[in-house]
């Protein structure tokens, strides 16, 4: 026993004495892996595109859907609405500078932005008379067609050209916004075949390759026959397809072959009456306002949302794309038009999350915010993402969308 003890010693002795420092074996911390951010290509190029079925397509057949924000070049829209004035007095230079820099900004993978397609307004500031003012935008007394020449010449088309160089479609839309009430053959339709038949002549705008266009903005009620006015019925479908039709037959009729946006009623939140007598014609899609109390109901609650969206969009997105012209949300305490509304959860309470489950589901709707101010802080050229990057209001998860929806984006040349 004692020999085993000794012998034990011994050999313990020799295992210390032999090990040399170089042969102790050392731990190596993992090497911490750093997230490689994906490469997105971007700007893409704006190939003309066309109505197929349901879809619009580029020429060599893929199914595409923009992404993008209304601008609307006037210095009450160019920041004077939050207290910036950022240009005045029908400066055309200042006016061009600071809506192509918004354009930059927000087509720029470096600062994390892709959108690819702007809603353009062609405000009543540069179409009406000089020296008018404390009126409606839906008042057309003032309207002044050579202003309005001028405007189109000056304004628009240096920025439809910007656009082009961004990678970003262009909708297209008339000055100032319908009246409550409209009826065929009346002062106001009669405006908008004066703005269309100039519009779809102009050699820079007339089958454009990126240019597209939105036919009037937010239509409430038609009148019918027995002379009163409503909306909402098929007799009312059927008047709105009077009244909208001959516009899109003079398009036509002048050359123009450009993808046309057709409004419904109720500030462009009704449109089932149109899947029962559609507007005729190739390049046809539909222009809808969505906002969380569209339809006198909350829209955060997703089985009131899914039944709107069922009873009044679902019956011409599944006839024809659709393009969401106007949204927005947020909190109350947010300067947004869609107050109350919040993100949430796809499936759960809020309205973003299920608009965008909403439309991922159908397919092939289009979407923009409506103004600068609903991603950027203010709207500034240096500012960053709007709400304090609230992710319940709407500039946080756009940010995402639009960059996972970019990831996807494919677009070729034929």
């Amino acid at each position: 026993m004692k020999l085993y003890k000794l012998f034990s010693i011994q050999l313990v002795f020799l295992l210390l004495v032999s090990c040399s420092k170089d042969d102790i074996p050392t731990q190596t911390k993992p090497v911490k892996e750093v997230p490689v951010e994906e490469t997105i290509t971007w700007p893409l190029a704006t190939p003309k595109l066309k109505v197929v079925g349901k879809y619009l397509k580029d020429p060599c057949g893929n199914i595409i859907n923009l992404h993008g924000v209304a601008m609307t070049p006037s210095p009450w829209f160019n920041g004077g609405a939050v207290g910036e004035w950022r240009w005045n007095n029908y400066d055309v230079v200042s006016c061009l500078q600071y809506n192509k820099a918004i354009m930059n900004k927000l087509s720029d993978a470096k600062q994390g932005w892709y959108l690819n397609y702007v809603r353009l307004h062609i405000d009543p500031y540069w179409t009406n008379n000089l020296g008018v003012s404390g009126i409606q935008e839906n008042d057309i007394s003032q309207f002044n067609v050579n202003r309005f020449k001028d405007a189109v010449d000056k304004v628009i088309i240096p920025l439809i050209a910007h656009a082009k160089t961004r990678g970003m479609y262009i909708i297209l839309r008339p000055p100032g916004v319908c009246p409550e009430h409209i009826a065929v053959g009346d002062a106001y339709h009669n405006y908008l075949k004066v703005i269309w038949d100039y519009i779809s002549k102009h050699p820079s705008l007339k089958n454009s390759d990126h240019v597209m266009f939105e036919l009037a903005n937010e239509p409430v009620r038609i009148k019918l026959a027995d002379g009163t006015y409503g909306a909402n019925t098929q007799a009312h479908f059927d008047q709105l397809k009077l009244f909208f039709q001959p516009i899109v037959d003079m398009i036509r009729t002048n050359g123009a072959n450009n993808i046309l946006w057709i409004p419904g009623s109720g500030w462009q939140s009704q449109y089932k009456g149109y899947a029962v007598n559609p507007i005729e014609g190739e390049n046809i899609g539909y222009a809808v306002h969505i906002y969380p109390g569209y339809w006198g109901k909350d829209n955060n609650n997703p089985t009131l949302f899914r039944a709107n969206w069922n009873e009044h969009i679902k019956p011409v997105a599944d006839i024809a794309p659709i393009a969401v012209t106007e949204i927005d949300w947020g909190p109350d305490k947010y300067a947004v038009w869609g107050k109350g509304g919040v993100t949430g959860t796809a499936g759960g309470w809020g309205f973003g999350a299920n608009f965008k489950l909403l439309t991922d589901e159908s397919g092939n709707v289009s979407w923009n915010v409506l103004s600068p101010e609903n991603l950027i802080d203010k709207g500034s050229i240096n500012g960053g993402i709007a709400y304090d990057n609230d992710p319940q209001a709407c500039a946080n998860p756009v940010h995402k969308w639009f960059t996972e929806y970019a990831k996807k984006m494919v677009i070729c040349i034929k």
